[in-house]
């Protein structure tokens, strides 16, 4: 590919600042130059939608206003506030890097890309953007939707390791003249609102004269899709423990299928076994507690990362063992799942079961001669 010369370099820039300064969207982290604040944020869009991730955002910094009140708390916490954004694994390195801050920088982000990379979480892209949105510096922030936007103007159609380091040193070479902080965020915007994937809006593009893709014709081949493969099915069994509007909710361990700090407890299990009886086995494996489960009263498919899971969900009674004051596994109300760091498959489950049992009816008694645990005040929801 070649190069844009200066003329078409200064133009480029000017097209994308003049269009990104009168049209921009007024989110948030854009009224701050806070480094902090535009790290949580970055963190927060990596795989998530801008409209999602606004409300989290903002009671974020209500709970952890700076990086020393992120670092101050416990995981748990961080968790709790992250609940519903998923992936957890963005929240508990921003809340390693928070702590990384205040021992080795000071409390202050450093001013600089190689450092900041060095923080937990912290790669080219999200280095890239902090150093260039909060302190200016001429580093370039390539996303997703800035590749594809650099693709199409400079007509790059294969993804392969040589052409992406041409991108990047392209999208270097347009933030050294200046302005890098609105021109990286010009890019991203274009990328996100006219350079659509599939559709490009070419109509609406400030820079469409010089954008080599459009002038072949066929803008939307530029990049060329990736092949993704397809998903792997996984058959999941969760256990639905319920008592008027509690249900159980455990601590999986590392290798749990649904990947939140807290989430009904649940198990992978292969086609030929059958679904209740691996239930069964693993509650008390983990939590030496006997269930018995029923038949499942609903099934739902959830798509997680490279993963779809075909979720099986059995009402269960408490047959044997006390689930109160156990430090992984827990009753928890229905309308605390919003303070709970859960993945979005628990919510999803409590949601289908609010409908299959109306106002979360008890589900059926231990069986005779088991006293029954709802009878004992300590393993009332409020002793949790």
């Amino acid at each position: 590919m070649d190069a844009p010369t200066t003329t078409e370099a200064r133009d480029l820039r000017r097209r994308l600042l003049a269009w990104y300064r009168a049209s921009r969207r007024d989110l948030p982290w854009r009224r701050t130059r806070d480094a902090y604040r535009i790290w949580v944020s970055e963190v927060m869009l990596q795989q998530t939608r801008v409209a999602a991730v606004i409300p989290y955002y903002e009671r974020f910094l209500e709970r952890f206003p700076d990086v020393h009140a992120l670092a101050a708390v416990g995981e748990d916490q961080v968790l709790a506030a992250w609940s519903g954004l998923g992936y957890y694994r963005r929240a508990r390195s921003l809340h390693r890097g928070a702590r990384v801050v205040v021992e080795r920088h000071g409390g202050r982000l450093p001013r600089d890309a190689a450092a900041l990379r060095s923080l937990p979480g912290v790669g080219s892209y999200t280095a890239g953007a902090i150093a260039s949105i909060a302190f200016d510096l001429a580093e370039p922030a390539v996303d997703a939707n800035v590749r594809r936007v650099l693709s199409r103007l400079f007509a790059v159609k294969a993804r392969n390791a040589e052409n992406d380091r041409t991108l990047d040193g392209l999208a270097r070479g347009l933030v050294a003249r200046g302005d890098a902080r609105d021109l990286n965020q010009a890019l991203m915007e274009l990328g996100a609102l006219v350079c659509a994937p599939e559709t490009p809006r070419c109509d609406e593009c400030p820079v469409r004269p010089h954008c080599r893709a459009h002038a072949s014709g066929r803008p939307a081949e530029y990049p060329r899709p990736q092949r993704r493969s397809r998903p792997t099915e996984v058959a999941v069994a969760v256990a639905w423990i319920a008592r008027g509007t509690s249900f159980v909710v455990e601590r999986p361990t590392s290798g749990g299928p649904l990947r939140g700090t807290w989430d009904v407890p649940a198990v992978e299990f292969e086609p030929e076994t059958r679904s209740a009886r691996a239930l069964e086995t693993s509650v008390a494996a983990r939590h030496g507690i006997e269930i018995q489960a029923a038949p499942a009263a609903t099934r739902l498919v959830h798509a997680i990362m490279d993963r779809r899971l075909r979720i099986s969900v059995h009402p269960c009674r408490l047959v044997r063992g006390r689930v109160a004051r156990r430090p992984d596994v827990s009753w928890r109300d229905v309308s605390s799942l919003d303070d709970l760091a859960t993945s979005g498959v628990t919510k999803k489950v409590a949601r289908a079961m609010s409908r299959v049992v109306p106002e979360a009816q008890p589900a059926p008694g231990p069986s005779r001669g088991t006293r029954d645990p709802r009878t004992r005040r300590r393993d009332s929801p409020r002793d949790r």
